[in-house]
């Protein structure tokens, strides 16, 4: 082995790390030769996740109230929210006219919550992004969430990836073709199993992000009026 290495002109055994410090290094790094040792990267601890601390509560109370101050709502990862009170939630989103944010991940909700928050989809006027990822909607609850969109105007982004089971071939199907049909989301986060949907589905948000875009010119510009050809 060691004499393989000496004519390939490997004199060191090196780590990447400690390679890529060789190089930008003008002394000579790894000085124990055929006999050093590939040292491990050292990283850094990474920190567990603080708890959320939203008053759950107090939170709703809030969003009753219409209070003006509260345009986010954060639950996520809080478990131990009963179903009644996420449903009294999305009850209480229904005529709310503050809130733009509503975030559910990881709070094991289920689809009696998702098809709570489909007839909210269909009364309010001013919530722009939804996310109930890592929960325990089915595609059925999934699909309510999606058919609700036409029936709404404000909302842009709707999370709803990593569900605990799969939403199978044919609930995908019905959900990009949907989509297809809706002009005014512009986010989707859902990562599809096939291909085919994929890419159906990232199509219908970038032609509404188009619209968007057109839309936005149009305000700026005003309408564009074709020119008449010349000698006409």
């Amino acid at each position: 082995m060691t004499k393989v290495m000496t004519i390939l002109g490997m004199h060191t055994l090196m780590s990447n790390q400690q390679y890529y410090q060789a190089l930008g290094s003008s002394s000579i790094v790894n000085k124990e030769g055929l006999n050093s040792v590939i040292k491990p990267t050292q990283y850094k601890p990474v920190p567990d996740e603080e708890p959320n601390s939203t008053d759950v509560e107090e939170t709703l109370e809030r969003i009753k109230s219409n209070d003006p101050k509260l345009e986010e709502v954060n639950l996520n990862n809080i478990r131990n929210i009963p179903i009644p009170t996420l449903k009294a939630y999305a009850e209480a989103l229904k005529s709310n006219s503050y809130v733009k944010k509503f975030s559910i991940v990881g709070t094991r909700s289920n689809d009696p919550v998702a098809f709570a928050l489909a007839e909210m989809l269909k009364e309010n006027k001013v919530l722009k992004t939804l996310n109930v990822e890592s929960n325990f909607i089915s595609g059925a609850g999934i699909l309510r969430l999606v058919e609700a969109l036409p029936h709404n105007t404000s909302l842009v982004e709707l999370k709803i990836d990593n569900q605990s089971q799969p939403l199978g071939n044919k609930v995908e199907m019905e959900i990009v073709s949907m989509l297809e049909k809706n002009t005014t989301l512009l986010k989707f986060g859902y990562h599809f199993t096939q291909q085919g949907p994929r890419l159906r589905a990232s199509n219908a948000m970038m032609n509404n992000n188009d619209l968007v875009r057109k839309r936005r010119l149009a305000d700026l510009t005003g309408p564009i009026i074709p020119k008449c050809r010349s000698g006409v």
